[in-house]
């Protein structure tokens, strides 16, 4: 079948245009979750880079998920974000920061929902159970807390998303929270982090994500691929995106991209030229509703 070339939304990318509202792009080079070097990423990624990056796909719409910037000052990403959009028209959509667990979320919140592209909050709680590079938070059940709790039913009752990244060892503690918080809307990021393609790897993947299929809050961003084969890596992104789609089909399944990251490695021309041909096999109607439909319904841009 011939590859899908309708219109895209990249539901999952990063601005960097002010370096020193990162400061851990200023920390020495120590292992992070995308390598144990990482200079290629400490670099400006301007919108105008993003556009010409867009080009060769029709991206036609994209959402800007948190970079760690200053966590002291976060609805500041955001309103840098709102005015590069009303300038350049990018991105439609914005994924801010906040710690959920702060006393002070209902305040943050406020200030984030004054700019008109803010659509979720991300949060990063990964927690790997083997490798001490792979975490954000301090403990495996950072998210059983009541203050995180409450944090996501703030989210849901200022009817925004919650972009959830952690490790198939997560899985069942974001299936039971789901259930609590159920009208609020919740993305997997990056498919849930698989690590590796050996069989032992793939089935624990596979094992965890069942626990969320019947949480229907529950979406598949399939993004960022390749953290960790850190290249481009055709069957990693088949196993992903196929697996993602067969047990939750393309009504909650979408395409991003986790450019500029990726860029260590791949192009986003490369990038989405390999995920478009491992699902070629997919119909016309799946295909259009993980590249541009389903990410339009559920950022509402």
């Amino acid at each position: 079948m011939p590859l899908y070339d309708g219109p895209v939304v990249d539901s999952h990318h990063h601005l960097f245009w002010d370096l020193k509202n990162y400061p851990w792009m200023d920390q020495p080079m120590r292992p992070m979750i995308f390598g144990d070097d990482w200079s290629a990423l400490k670099r400006e990624y301007q919108v105008e880079d993003l556009k010409a990056d867009f080009a060769a796909h029709n991206v036609v719409k994209s959402v800007h998920v948190q970079a760690n910037f200053d966590i002291s000052r976060p609805v500041d990403e955001t309103a840098g974000l709102q005015a590069i959009a009303d300038t350049h028209g990018f991105p439609q959509g914005i994924v801010g920061h906040a710690d959920l667990t702060d006393p002070n979320l209902d305040v943050i919140i406020a200030g984030h929902r004054e700019h008109a592209n803010l659509r979720g909050i991300r949060q990063q709680v990964y927690w790997h159970p083997t490798n001490e590079y792979w975490r954000f938070v301090g403990r495996h059940d950072f998210c059983l807390s009541t203050s995180f709790r409450r944090g996501l039913s703030v989210l849901s009752d200022n009817n925004l998303t919650f972009d959830f990244q952690g490790f198939a060892s997560q899985f069942d503690d974001l299936a039971m929270l789901a259930k609590e918080v159920s009208n609020l809307k919740i993305c997997l990021v990056h498919a849930g982090m698989l690590t590796a393609t050996d069989d032992s790897t793939v089935t624990e993947w596979r094992d965890a994500l069942k626990l969320l299929v019947p949480c229907e809050n529950i979406f598949i961003k399939v993004s960022g691929l390749n953290t960790y084969t850190r290249t481009l890596d055709e069957t990693v992104m088949d196993i992903a995106a196929n697996t993602a789609l067969d047990m939750f089909g393309a009504d909650r399944c979408f395409f991003g991209s986790n450019f500029p990251v990726e860029a260590m490695w791949t192009t986003f021309d490369d990038y989405t030229s390999t995920q478009k041909k491992v699902l070629a096999g997919r119909t016309a109607e799946e295909n259009r509703k993980f590249f541009h439909d389903t990410a339009i319904g559920f950022y509402e841009i």
